[in-house]
């Protein structure tokens, strides 16, 4: 069992609890549509999906004609309503400020998300957080959505351009069946925490937790 040194958080439905406001603003940009999608097929199916792959995923799945034009609009309007209601509709979750800290203290941190990188930039710094991550990749910067490993694996390569770790050295904190699902395929060990689903749909995962304190220093080094 080799030692951890690098630890990925996921963003969203990890750090923050924003899921909710990405459910509400992906129904405000169907509702030209006539679709709606529900609460159980959302987190279960498509929240690990950044915005691009959300509507290409649910549109194709629901036989809907697109092209790039049509699912561009679409994510405007889907960050017009996310971004007017960001401030009074989101939060950090309880414990998350702590853990961070705390992991810092023993370990390289990183995030990896299907956020848009100034929607993660903007709530480290308003909570004085942007300078215990080495690293933050975001949709911003990837091709390919969860559960491709791509987010994984390009954080990787930029830590290792200063460090050297191997992808067992690293533990993913994750919230999502695609987001465990890319860190294995990265070669990461991960745990699952229960924020967005059930433990059932987080059963790939190394360890799968219902509370931050459950994530400790000695808990990542021993899986």
């Amino acid at each position: 069992m080799k030692e951890k040194k690098l630890v990925i958080f996921d963003f969203d439905g990890v750090i923050y609890n924003s899921e909710p406001l990405h459910f509400k603003s992906f129904n405000f940009a169907l509702k030209s549509l006539e679709l709606v999608i529900t609460k159980e097929v959302y987190y279960e199916t498509y929240c690990a999906y950044d915005d691009e792959g959300f509507f290409k995923n649910f549109l194709k799945d629901n036989e809907i004609n697109h092209d790039d034009e049509f699912i561009g609009d679409l994510i405007k309007e889907k960050h017009s309503f996310f971004d007017e209601n960001f401030d009074t509709e989101t939060s950090m979750y309880h414990g998350s400020i702590g853990l961070i800290k705390e992991l810092s203290k023993a370990y390289i941190l990183g995030i990896g998300s299907g956020a848009r990188r100034e929607e993660i930039v903007r709530v480290l710094k308003r909570e004085d957080l942007l300078s215990y991550f080495e690293e933050i990749v975001s949709s911003d910067e990837t091709s390919y959505p969860k559960p491709n490993p791509e987010t994984y694996i390009l954080l990787l390569d930029r830590i290792n351009e200063t460090y050297q770790i191997n992808p067992d050295e690293c533990v993913v904190i994750e919230d999502t069946t695609k987001g465990v699902d890319a860190a294995k395929d990265a070669g990461m060990k991960c745990i699952g925490i229960t924020n967005s689903v059930d433990r059932k749909f987080l059963n790939n995962a190394d360890k799968v937790v219902d509370d931050y304190s459950e994530i400790t220093i000695e808990s990542l080094n021993n899986i």
